[in-house]
């Protein structure tokens, strides 16, 4: 033990818990090590074509997708909670980095390189600071059918901005609607060879999908397209093609930057956060329960982190969990997140010794391999199915598609999460109250309006509320409850609130009970409290609510209070 008290022990149970891979790697299964090297192996021939194209959704050539595949999944090997997440490029980041930094002058490639690693250091930092704060219960705050509007509205976008490469046109606006008007506008400008070459790339990958679903159908679309455009003269009839691509590591250093540039890219950095974590915890949390192992949010914080510094100095760009990938490597087996590793271990070799073979690698098959790894993303039929469940919320993934649309990605991010703290504030605000009734012959309680055959009690109006009774809902409670009881046309002389659907009490909703005891004893009502919870009780009582209703404690629950009033109905002895 040292002076402060910490034993060696506990350093290093806090090491093992900040770096996961020093507690499971010694203890590593080797019957696993196949299963690991044959999910890499796959993982990097989907992710090589797929990481070279979200590059150049980004801005950027197809090269830096390929130093973000090597340090992203090597940072999180060491960090990561999950098993099976795989990190590294992803469609909604990147689209959200280009259309960011198209919008802005920036006069070199070089400091365009530059702008785009500091933004990913930017978001590392973010969540390191995240992390240091245990903040990683935030992932909630982004509700299910907000991330569904936002994924179908980037999803939507993400394909428009393919079009114009699939076309074979060049200059078009960076908007939605924007692209699509410059598309009709040149329409007589198409290039038929990138075109023809385009959906030929698109109807191959869908045939191998569907035909052979486990073969690395990006890779082969690739390879044969490559073949295809060197052994022909598609480069002279206009077809855009990658040309030379840098052979090497990238090189480690932080980028060079000033104040304004950091001021100017926070914003994109905060909502490329949200967006990250929020992808990759749902990714995790999906294939942990799948497998039966817990996952740690704030744990995948720190990964998220680190990760995201590491592709900053190294060249690369933001990152993210990748639904597509992590599939890939749960379905070939993978155990541990040294499949990624392995992964990263051949695109090395491939920026080594492999970067000439993506010389004639072709623009309009790159849009196309970006279309095929999204569109999976615009899933209408999910907002039928949120729609069907609850319509206010089909309503509120519908602004989060449209504000994506039209005020871009970055927008649709900061309007999701705003849209996401309404929801909750709007459910805390204006929560479910019900009037209660007894159900015929019994002692158990519920909603009239629910089922009508349940009667009211003699002389007794019950009163609930379906949420925690706090200072957003407390007028409303009030107003409601007021009104409600005004309805009644028969004699009432007691009052009961029920508190068995809220959990917490606060201040101001004391003092609203206290201005509610004292109205409706001026009307010759008495107000009792039934079933409230433990800790309610003790803020009742501190608020002298006790000395004005009556005893609270566990027994103190409707037929009681029922039982015990002056006009007691005989249907409950």
């Amino acid at each position: 033990m040292d002076n402060s008290g910490v034993s060696v022990k506990e350093i290093k149970q806090r090491i093992f818990d900040i770096i996961p891979v020093l507690r499971w790697l010694p203890l590593y299964d080797k019957r696993w090590l196949k299963f690991d090297i044959i999910a890499g192996l796959t993982l990097a021939a989907f992710a090589i074509p797929d990481n070279m194209a979200y590059a150049t959704l980004a801005g950027l050539p197809p090269v830096y997708g390929l130093y973000t595949g090597i340090m992203a999944p090597l940072a999180y090997f060491v960090f990561a909670s999950s098993r099976h997440a795989s990190v590294g490029p992803s469609s909604s980041e990147a689209i959200m980095v280009g259309t960011f930094l198209a919008a802005i002058a920036i006069s070199t490639p070089a400091q365009y390189i530059g702008l785009v690693a500091l933004t990913a250091i930017l978001v590392g930092i973010i969540s390191l600071a995240a992390w240091t704060l245990k903040l990683g219960f935030l992932v909630n705050l982004i509700s299910g059918p907000v991330m569904k509007g936002f994924l179908i509205g980037s999803g939507i976008t993400i394909i428009v901005s393919q079009i114009p490469k699939i076309l074979g046109l060049s200059g078009a606006p960076v908007s939605v609607f924007g692209k699509i008007l410059f598309v009709f506008g040149h329409i007589t400008e198409i290039n038929v060879f990138a075109l023809a070459l385009g959906i030929g790339a698109l109807l191959l990958f869908f045939a191998l999908e569907h035909k052979f679903p486990r073969l690395p159908g990006s890779l082969i679309v690739v390879i044969l397209s490559i073949i295809l455009v060197g052994l022909t003269n598609l480069v002279d009839r206009g077809v855009e093609i990658v040309g030379t691509i840098p052979q090497g590591l990238p090189t480690i250093s932080i980028p060079v930057y000033s104040m304004g540039d950091v001021q100017y890219v926070f914003p994109l950095a905060i909502g490329l956060f949200v967006l990250s974590f929020v992808e990759l915890s749902t990714i995790a949390r999906t294939y942990a329960k799948a497998h039966e192992y817990e996952i740690d949010n704030n744990q995948e914080l720190l990964a998220l982190g680190s990760s995201s510094i590491f592709v900053g100095i190294s060249q690369g760009f933001p990152i993210s969990g990748s639904f597509s990938k992590t599939a890939v490597n749960d379905r070939n087996g993978a155990k541990t997140q040294l499949a990624g590793v392995f992964a990263a271990g051949v695109v090395v070799l491939v920026v080594l010794f492999l970067t000439g073979f993506f010389y004639y690698l072709a623009e309009p098959v790159i849009a196309a391999l970006i279309i095929v790894s999204v569109y999976k993303m615009v899933d209408i039929p999910s907002l039928e199915r949120i729609g069907h469940i609850n319509k206010n919320e089909v309503y509120i993934a519908l602004i989060a598609l449209v504000g994506v649309l039209i005020f871009g990605i970055l927008a649709g991010v900061l309007i999701g999460a705003a849209l996401s703290l309404l929801e909750i504030l709007s459910r805390f605000t204006f929560p479910h109250m019900v009037v209660v009734g007894r159900i015929p012959g019994t002692n158990i309680f519920g909603e009239i309006g629910r089922e009508p055959e349940k009667e009211v009690v003699r002389g007794v109006f019950i009163f609930r509320i379906d949420a925690p009774l706090i200072f957003t809902n407390a007028e409303t409670f009030k107003e409601r409850f007021l009104q409600d009881l005004r309805r009644e046309e028969r004699p009432l002389h007691l009052a009961i609130i029920d508190l068995q659907s809220s959990p917490i009490i606060d201040v101001t909703s004391v003092d609203m009970i206290r201005d509610l005891i004292s109205e409706l004893n001026r009307n010759g009502i008495t107000i009792r409290i039934a079933n409230a919870s433990g800790q309610v009780r003790d803020v009742l009582r501190a608020g002298g609510i006790e000395d004005k209703v009556g005893k609270l404690d566990v027994t103190t629950n409707i037929p009681a209070l029922i039982k015990a009033s002056d006009n007691i109905n005989p249907a409950l002895h």
